[in-house]
């Protein structure tokens, strides 16, 4: 499955006056074709942060943005913010953020929110635009009588739809999805998750979908990415991680989930999360790890599971 996204050693370090928080550190993976992605991971741990490097959503603090973010096969580092702009942002990549909700503007109605990317980017004329936006107001499950209401008029779970559509009316291939059904009801959530598999399928587009809630991501997930302290500490298909774990951050995780057919006790992960600016020495899980040994002060390894993904833990390398 060729890659449409491929990131590669990436860092993006704030500045900050207590020190440099290493939000996002030496993180590598990939995308493919209609392909979903779910980064997890507790709060804290540089998710959004990761989001926010990939759309260059940049503040003006930043001590550090390295890597390699190839989209397409093309080096979006090396562009300068006009050019980001005019190739990439809201092009190839686009965002929801996790205040989705938040995002509409109550004085505009919902046909003005979706046609403003396409007649200020794109030049379109606005007839042609709100076609489009008929369109894709009903792909996402939303009658087109709602295209001229405001979003003080519509429902939790129809204003998330509503983002949805703003985030794919460019024909994006990539969207970020940041945490996108926190704020919803349990139905509620449950449509949008289905939503998103329909149009995955039906626009071929693909995801990375940002979360905390593992049962959710599941639904969706065809890789899974486990974020801990701003690294990934395992990455591998779905099927593997979900079912069998290797890194402890990963079985804590997965321990903490109630299970529905299965009748076993919750294990809480000890401990919290540590300081991104003055992370521990060596695994930065180490002070929270049931299997600790003397290795682990030191910088753990990228154990590569064939071509299927990777694990950083000394458990799994030669010493």
């Amino acid at each position: 499955m060729p890659s449409v996204l491929e990131v590669t050693n990436l860092k993006f370090f704030y500045r900050t006056i207590a020190g440099v928080v290493r939000a996002v550190d030496n993180v590598s993976f990939t995308v493919g074709e209609k392909e979903t992605l779910a980064l997890v991971g507790e709060s804290g741990c540089g998710k959004t942060s990761l989001a926010r490097a990939l759309m260059r959503f940049l503040p003006r603090n930043v001590a550090e943005l390295s890597g390699s973010i190839k989209v397409d096969g093309i080096e979006v580092l090396d562009m300068d913010d006009s050019e980001f702009d005019r190739k990439i942002r809201w092009r190839k990549i686009t965002y929801v953020s996790q205040a989705a909700l938040n995002s509409l503007n109550y004085v505009m109605k919902v046909v003005d929110h979706l046609i403003e990317p396409l007649v200020l980017h794109y030049g379109m004329r606005r007839e042609v635009a709100v076609e489009k936006a008929r369109d894709i107001i009903v792909k996402v499950g939303i009658s087109e009588d709602f295209l001229y209401r405001y979003s003080f008029e519509l429902s939790g779970g129809m204003k998330q739809r509503v983002v949805i559509a703003l985030s794919l009316i460019s024909n994006p291939r990539i969207v970020i999805l940041d945490e996108p059904t926190s704020a919803l009801d349990v139905m509620t959530q449950a449509n949008i998750m289905n939503l998103l598999k329909e149009l995955k399928e039906g626009l071929s587009v693909s995801y990375i979908f940002i979360t905390h809630d593992i049962a959710t991501s599941s639904e969706l997930a065809d890789k899974v990415a486990v974020m801990y302290a701003g690294q990934l500490v395992e990455y591998g298909p779905a099927e593997k991680v979900y079912v069998d774990p290797l890194h402890p951050y990963s079985k804590g995780l997965l321990s903490s989930i109630p299970r529905l057919r299965t009748d076993t006790s919750l294990t809480p992960i000890p401990g919290s999360a540590p300081s991104l600016i003055n992370p521990p020495k060596g695994c930065r899980f180490r002070p929270r790890c049931p299997y600790v040994k003397p290795v682990c002060e030191e910088e753990p390894p990228h154990i590569t599971l064939g071509s299927e993904g990777y694990v950083r833990c000394w458990l799994y390398g030669s010493r």
